[in-house]
């Protein structure tokens, strides 16, 4: 999905992106996940393939989530960090909601989240006017093996309250941004992580919700790109 930001970005930048465990190519270990699984996973691709100086992190959704534990730990080892449309400190009836939808990928299948995914991800105009990205889109869920993504969403679920009240010790230059019509990581949300964290700047999207990096993939890409320019 980042393949809009990559080609704007590596203009100027290296890029680096890689599959979460239980995604795409990389392994599903046995067993269920835990945070710390995916945390430690970011550090190895961070030892990897950042040697030179200390990258800017960019994470979406689930990916967010898991870019705040690992910041929580190693911002003194990041030149920035991006979270975009990310969730923190649900509510109780968030946190029922996105229960609601995890049991009914347990019980249903990869059925159940692709509907739950058209439905809250798009408006009727972007039914009108890009269909056959949503169709590209949908279609990822349904890519590889769903077990494994379950285990991912488990996590999604259950271990936002990890990273709830420890962003202020994240000293690195931040940016949180989410769209205006979001209502799984709200404007709420990023105002809440933008007060905790020092040194933070905020984006609220307007007319945009949560798939806003690829259907609104320019308007995106020049706020990172403003970031990023402040961050070396």
């Amino acid at each position: 999905m980042w393949g809009p930001q990559v080609e704007a970005l590596s203009e100027q930048y290296r890029v680096c992106c890689f599959d979460m465990l239980g995604h795409g190519e990389a392994p599903d270990p046995p067993g269920e996940r835990m945070l710390d699984d995916f945390v430690g996973q970011l550090h190895d691709v961070v030892q990897l393939v950042c040697d030179e100086e200390p990258p800017v992190l960019c994470g979406f959704s689930m990916g967010g989530l898991v870019s705040q534990a690992y910041a929580i730990e190693h911002h003194s080892d990041l030149s920035g960090l991006m979270l975009l449309n990310t969730v923190y400190d649900r509510t109780p009836e968030q946190t029922m909601r996105v229960r609601e939808r995890f049991e009914g990928n347990l019980s249903i299948g990869v059925e159940n989240a692709v509907e739950s995914g058209r439905r809250r991800w798009f408006k009727e105009r972007d039914r009108a006017t890009r269909a056959d990205a949503i169709e590209e889109i949908l279609g990822w869920i349904g890519d590889g093996d769903f077990a494994a993504k379950r285990k991912a969403h488990r996590v999604f679920v259950s271990a936002g309250s990890e990273v709830v009240g420890r962003l202020g010790v994240i000293s690195c230059p931040a940016l949180v941004m989410t769209g205006e019509e979001d209502d799984g990581s709200t404007p709420d949300m990023a105002r809440k992580m933008v007060a905790e964290m020092p040194n933070a700047q905020l984006e609220i999207v307007a007319e945009q919700h949560h798939m806003m990096p690829v259907l609104d993939a320019a308007g995106v890409n020049a706020i990172l790109l403003g970031f990023l320019s402040q961050c070396w």
